[in-house]
């Protein structure tokens, strides 16, 4: 693999000036080395083109004789060498029989001469990009029947043959509609004259009892979890959806949203704890970072407290002012976890509350972090394997790039071929022991290719302090036991990537509402956040799940562990497995009776099935709901 490198027209020309005198000096090889095998990559890639060309075509040419006429053979020499037929071909002169054969012979140049990639001809041919009909697997399905009496009756056109199925035409309809829709139920009531006794129609209670609210309006369960959803996850702020509701016809006031949230925070706050108990107590990996965030009564607190200090002439560098959202991402034997923490803190106290909660008898847990160092100053440091994470390595790298191209170089290509063989113990299906000493065989070697041009660079006085060379030489040097730590101890991630993907959710939450006004608020969003994007991480649809939880939020109460998300899916997958259970069955399951199966609210119909209808005039019938 070629090594990319990014240097000055001046640095080239100066580099030409050595080569001519035959001067190159030490650092010049790797920038030679990566040019060389940039051009030697550039060629073959160009011969390959052409000989993947020159095959193409001469495929081409051996399907053709196979539709001419006999008389086609002779004189052109066109089926001659190819072996299209006996006694039509005249081998002499050409001398391409034993190359090519014909297509039929060859399945494999059969298959390289229609489209796709010529170059691979045994990949998948490319697609066009779009999705097809299969891909919108919630999507109802309409049956347009054609009329009695045309299939099998005689073609009106030809008036020979008669007419016999073909395949159908799909045509998908993508649907606008609000996030929410409003159902207004009217029952009828009778008075009496003389006592002035009401009766109303039957049917109030299962309307009132199936989600939050009053007499008067309630919010199904369904809605309660699209709003949580869309509010906490997509980042969309409460007055932005009254103001898109309020056009739609349907009032969802931002006050009346903040109570359901705060509702529903109540109700599933059982299922966090419990959640947030096994993931630190099962855990074998911890990723962790944080970013700024804005609660507002904090930041009229700090501003209180610095000028009280500075009233009384105190030193204020004391006083903790900074606000961050911190994100937990935890590997467990059942699934993934990420957690969520905003207030006045930083990773690393988050971190000791959350070990609290792990047995001092349980094995190290492998953490992984950035190299600041607040993410190494722990109370419990010695329930930690600390870790260093590679990608945030690179990247210092990577921004001397133009400076210091050489260096860049040897960085680059130790990392490039470090992921590399991490890809590949995936691919072979290592596991942590194995994976250990796979990187310890082969990626080790490049590590202390690394080190030693760290260490060369420093012992030569080749990169002062202030160069901007030196703070990634330092990162290597003053990191070194953690940087290594994926070779020596078993199951160490090479970077914290993912809970660099997970904080995007607080960020496009701040981006949209600009944070929140209390503690309380941050409280309520991390609860939400973290179930969310637990559900997300382990393949489970967020507003599904969140209405599972809430419409047997009384179960919930009592087996929370019933509700995680990984036993969620496999009692989905259980019963998509079975479509005839319309119950989850759990022996000996205390309680009410265990939660039946449901699908996305806004799917009409069972979960993951389009249910079909089919109308004989040909219009389309409607899915009952």
């Amino acid at each position: 693999m070629a090594t990319r490198i990014d240097v000055t027209l001046e640095d080239l020309r100066q580099l030409q000036e050595r080569i001519d005198r035959q001067q190159l000096e030490a650092d010049d090889w790797v920038v030679v080395g990566a040019l060389v095998s940039g051009l030697v990559a550039r060629t073959e890639a160009r011969q390959a083109r052409l000989r993947a060309k020159a095959d193409h075509q001469a495929a081409q040419e051996t399907a053709e004789p196979a539709g001419m006429g006999p008389g086609t053979a002779a004189g052109h020499g066109s089926a001659a060498g190819h072996g299209s037929a006996a006694g039509h071909g005249s081998a002499a002169g050409h001398g391409s029989a034993a190359g090519h054969g014909s297509a039929a012979e060859d399945p494999v140049a059969g298959g390289a001469a229609v489209g796709g990639d010529p170059m691979a001809p045994h990949s998948k041919k490319k697609g066009h990009g779009r999705n097809g009909a299969d891909a919108f697997v919630n999507a109802t399905t309409h049956v347009h029947a054609l009329a009695d009496g045309i299939l099998g009756a005689v073609c009106d056109r030809c008036r020979i043959a008669r007419v016999s199925p073909y395949r159908d035409e799909v045509i998908v309809r993508v649907i606008g509609q609000p996030l929410f829709a409003a159902q207004r139920h009217q029952f009828e009531q009778g008075r009496c004259r003389l006592c002035g006794a009401i009766y109303t129609a039957e049917g109030r209670e299962p309307i009132l009892e199936g989600g939050l609210g009053s007499d008067y309006i309630t919010y199904d369960w369904s809605a309660c979890a699209m709003l949580i959803v869309m509010h906490y996850f997509a980042g969309a702020p409460f007055k932005r959806l009254e103001a898109l509701h309020e056009g739609w016809g349907v009032p969802m006031p931002d006050a009346n949203q903040w109570r359901l949230a705060d509702a529903v925070y109540d109700l599933v706050d059982r299922l966090y704890r419990t959640l947030e108990r096994y993931a630190i107590q099962n855990a074998m990996t911890l990723r962790f970072d944080d970013t700024g965030a804005m609660i507002v009564d904090e930041r009229r607190q700090i501003h209180k407290e610095i000028e009280a200090l500075e009233r009384v002439g105190e030193s204020t560098q004391h006083v903790r002012t900074g606000i961050n959202a911190t994100c937990c991402y935890l590997e467990t034997p059942q699934g993934k976890v990420i957690l969520f923490f905003t207030g006045r803190h930083h990773a690393g106290e988050v971190v000791d509350e959350l070990l609290q909660q792990r047995r001092v008898s349980a094995q190290k847990l492998v953490a992984v972090s950035d190299a600041a160092a607040k993410n190494f100053a722990h109370d419990r440091e010695d329930q930690l394997d600390h870790a260093v994470c590679h990608a945030h390595c690179y990247l210092k790298f990577r921004a001397v790039k133009d400076q210091f191209p050489a260096a860049y170089a040897v960085a680059a290509a130790v990392y490039a071929k470090v992921f590399d063989h991490d890809d590949q113990a995936k691919a072979l299906g290592l596991d942590a022991d194995e994976r250990m000493r796979y990187h310890r065989e082969h990626s080790q070697p490049q590590m202390l290719r690394l080190w030693q041009m760290c260490k060369e660079k420093v012992d030569g006085h080749l990169v002062e302090p202030n160069s901007p060379l030196w703070e990634p030489i330092a990162f290597v040097i003053n990191q070194w036991p953690r940087l290594t730590k994926f070779y020596e101890v078993a199951g160490v991630p090479l970077d914290s990537n993912l809970v660099e993907q997970a904080l995007v959710i607080p960020v496009r939450y701040l981006a949209g509402s600009f944070g929140y006004k209390t503690q309380n608020g941050a409280d309520v969003g991390d609860r939400h956040m973290s179930l969310i994007a637990t559900a997300n991480a382990n393949g489970v649809e967020p507003v599904a799940y969140f209405t599972e939880c809430l419409r047997h939020h009384e179960d919930l109460a009592q087996r929370p562990e019933h509700y995680l998300p990984w036993v969620y899916r496999d009692r989905l997958e259980a019963l998509d497995g079975d479509p005839g259970g319309p119950q989850a069955h759990t022996p000996s399951s205390p309680g009410p009776s265990p939660p039946r199966r449901v699908g996305h609210p806004l799917r009409p119909g069972t979960r993951g099935a389009n249910r079909a209808t089919r109308s004989a005039s040909g219009a389309p019938a409607p899915v009952p709901a």
